[in-house]
């Protein structure tokens, strides 16, 4: 009952109910800053926001954890059933709780990432997930900032803007080794820096060719290239673009 309230909620195209939110879908590879940018102009709007890629990331961490086949899908799929109601994500701190424990820092880790891109190509869990994604944001009063791969394609496809974030290869390796540094899990040298160059590149093949809501521009997406960009350059100019579509 849950899954068909949040599809025809979707199915209805922007949101009509005062109660529920505007949404605005913010997808891109790996590396383009979305999450860091999307929680910064919430910030600016007192909109929420929600990491999709946080979700998935803890889904293969949890499963990781719990010693399942990391390509059963029939299995995953039941896991996030059993779990859903254990998963919450704290907009105001922008992290994911698994029962009562943070897994912010760990989601971060190169296992989890592994196991989000393993898990993302089954399409039952992409499925099962899908409702738990529109929830979060359907609960909220606010507009939302929602990120990820397949947000203005799949979950929100009638989003009331549609941005897809992007930047070179180089400045995306940079950007995340400069992440896990400061996360105490990485430090700056050139064999890093080639290993996560490898990881990303081989993470944006894998999203872009996958049989299930594989990452692609929505046809009525904004594009936006960060590359030449600092952060507060990004934020200042989709704050500038709400406003010009009268969102906030």
């Amino acid at each position: 009952m849950i899954e068909q309230s949040a599809e025809q909620n979707v199915s209805r195209g922007r949101m009509t109910s005062k109660s529920e939110p505007v949404i605005v879908a913010v997808d891109g590879p790996a590396g383009s800053g979305k999450s860091s940018i999307c929680a910064k102009v919430c910030e600016l709007v007192n909109w929420t926001y929600l990491n999709t890629g946080a979700l998935y990331r803890g889904v293969g961490l949890i499963a990781t954890r719990m010693n399942l086949d990391l390509s059963d899908d029939a299995a995953l799929a039941n896991m996030v059933e059993e779990i859903e109601h254990e998963l919450r994500w704290n907009s105001d701190t922008k992290s994911l709780f698994y029962k009562d424990e943070d897994l912010s820092s760990k989601i971060l880790s190169q296992e989890a990432g592994n196991a989000a891109s393993k898990v993302a190509k089954l399409p039952l869990l992409r499925q099962r997930l899908l409702p738990v994604q529109r929830n979060l944001i359907l609960s909220s009063p606010k507009g939302a900032l929602v990120d990820g791969r397949d947000i203005g394609t799949v979950v929100f496809p009638r989003a009331s803007l549609k941005i897809f974030l992007t930047a070179s290869l180089d400045v995306r390796t940079r950007r995340r080794v400069n992440q896990l540094e400061k996360a105490g899990s990485e430090t700056k040298d050139e064999a890093t820096f080639a290993r996560i160059k490898n990881e990303i590149a081989s993470r944006d093949n894998q999203d872009e060719q996958r049989g299930q809501a594989p990452l692609r521009k929505a046809d009525d997406a904004v594009v936006l290239d960060t590359s030449a960009m600092n952060i507060n350059e990004v934020v200042d100019k989709i704050v500038s673009m709400l406003k010009e579509k009268g969102l906030v």
